[in-house]
């Protein structure tokens, strides 16, 4: 109980202040968190879930990122591909864990989450690695700072697809 506790602490001053904190290793996992296993990925920041007792395909939008989009006006914005292949290599027919957002659903009916695969942190991973560029929108921006500062990393260090993605 008191490690959770200390644990959503360092997450919430994370979120405030910055990242000059030590890394956090083992998630903060809310109430909420929901088991599933990815049945399709869509593209670099969207899958296709069944959550586990339900019969029915879930999208899910992962929060806090954006990828470049494969159906963008009929052309593909550049580094689409290989940000799609390093989702599927993340979670495709994996058992993730989802954590809901504040807001839990965008304006297309997709539940907003923060994604793992065990200990990986999907949404973070994505960003770290020079996949997605930041996309916050409130209320849920609990890693704004944490995911700006691995944005803009990876940008400066022409990581994944900034080294020839520069125009997005």
């Amino acid at each position: 109980m008191i490690t959770t506790i200390l644990t959503a602490c360092l997450v919430l001053w994370e979120s405030y202040f910055g990242t000059g904190m030590a890394r956090i290793e083992s998630p903060f996992v809310p109430a909420a968190t929901t088991t599933a296993t990815v049945v399709q990925v869509i593209d670099g920041d969207t899958i296709d879930v069944e959550i586990k007792g339900s019969t029915k395909t879930t999208r899910v939008r992962y929060i806090g990122i954006d990828t470049p989009e494969p159906y963008a006006e009929g052309v593909p914005e550049c580094g689409s591909e290989a940000a799609s292949l390093r989702n599927q290599e993340l979670v495709s027919g994996q058992a993730v864990t989802l954590i809901p957002g504040t807001d839990p659903h965008d304006k297309y009916g997709r539940l907003l989450a923060y994604v793992y695969v065990g200990d990986i942190f999907v949404n973070e991973t994505l960003i770290r690695e020079g996949y997605a560029k930041l996309m916050m929108l409130k209320p849920n921006t609990l890693y704004q700072n944490r995911f700006n500062n691995l944005y803009k990393n990876a940008r400066q260090e022409k990581i994944g697809i900034w080294a020839t993605c520069a125009n997005l």
